[in-house]
């Protein structure tokens, strides 16, 4: 197995020939067609399938088609080269699924080029068969289609896609440039779309703000301040995922600093613990105290944690609560792990 994962990194054909023709069955393991869709590299993916790899694979969470779109976590991709393109053509045309679910939160790929933020990818898959309802329609931002949906059904405000995702979510996730999604926001929160509905991620439930703080879409996020969301609550993802703007919204709209917890322990000191300086400090600038206790212990919590990035290689990693969805499944290499990736610092 090893040598069927270096050898695409390495992007050598040859290499990886000569380990299917060592191990076979290895070819057909999840993990290397997963890893050759996140390279984008056809070459691969075509001699891999040829040998009975399953182009719906799921390796982590992740099928190759999903792989593919996603090469950061808790970003927007670069415009895709053409052989991403062509790669993913390839791969819709020989039995890849994109209804399939992958990523974290499970969603369909046309969603996840949504959020994603590239329109070339949106227009692979619609050409490949991807299905474009009411849940994809918010996720690009088409006010038409949602419209139309929620005249059908007046529920679709409160259900789900498959993957759990709802429609406010889809919206609030997509870094389509120029998309509609503040007016479709709006359209479903007026038919009664639930700001609070958390889906599952890889080790956190997120909500609709915690989509928008991550899409870095300041009108939205103000827009869910405005209809009701926890401003305390939408403290944390806004320092963790998005912009120090988004969290000075949230502190004009009440937010109390000493009162956000990010997993059960005080805003401040999870920050500092994961060596985010610039948050610890604007947290600080605008009234934090660092004497919030600690998993009910005494006050002066904040002066007994010790960095979790300090210490042995490899620390200062954790689960990613993913709404940006994560890359690189296979878990090694210049990319993070898919789940374990590194948290960014709000700009």
């Amino acid at each position: 197995m090893k040598e069927l994962i270096d050898a695409p990194r390495a992007r050598d054909l040859a290499g990886v020939r000569a380990a299917v023709k060592t191990d076979p069955a290895a070819a057909r393991h999840p993990r290397p067609i997963v890893q050759a869709g996140q390279l984008g590299w056809r070459a691969a993916v075509e001699l891999l399938q040829s040998h009975g790899a399953d182009l719906n694979a799921k390796w982590k969470n992740y099928r190759p088609l999903h792989a593919l779109q996603q090469e950061e976590p808790h970003a927007a991709a670069g415009k895709p080269a053409p052989e991403r393109l062509e790669c993913l053509e390839w791969m819709l045309g020989h039995g890849a699924d994109p209804e399939e679910l992958g990523a974290w939160p499970a969603a369909r790929a046309i969603v996840v080029a949504a959020f994603v933020g590239q329109p070339p990818y949106i227009k692979v898959l619609r050409k490949g068969g991807a299905v474009v309802d009411g849940f994809a329609g918010a996720a690009l931002g088409d006010r038409k289609l949602v419209e139309k949906a929620l005249a059908v059904r007046p529920e679709f405000a409160r259900e789900r896609d498959h993957g759990g995702l709802t429609a406010l979510q889809c919206a609030a996730g997509s870094r389509l440039p120029g998309a509609a999604v503040l007016e479709v926001a709006v359209m479903l929160l007026d038919a009664g779309a639930e700001i609070a509905a958390k889906t599952k991620s890889w080790g956190h439930d997120v909500d609709a703000v915690y989509f928008a703080a991550s899409a870095k879409n300041l009108d939205l996020f103000r827009l869910l301040l405005d209809r009701g969301a926890d401003p305390t609550a939408a403290v944390v993802p806004a320092l963790w995922n998005g912009t120090t703007e988004q969290a000075i919204l949230a502190l004009e709209h009440g937010a109390d600093l000493d009162r956000a917890v990010a997993d059960g322990k005080p805003l401040l000191n999870h920050l500092i613990c994961w060596g985010q300086i610039p948050q610890t400090m604007w947290l600080l600038a605008n009234g934090a105290s660092p004497n919030v206790p600690v998993d009910g212990g005494p006050s002066g919590g904040l002066a007994r944690q010790r960095p979790y990035h300090a210490g042995r290689a490899g620390r200062g990693r954790r689960p990613a609560a993913a709404g940006s969805i994560q890359a690189d499944p296979d878990g090694s290499g210049t990319v993070e792990e898919a789940g374990e990736a590194r948290r960014p610092t709000a700009q």
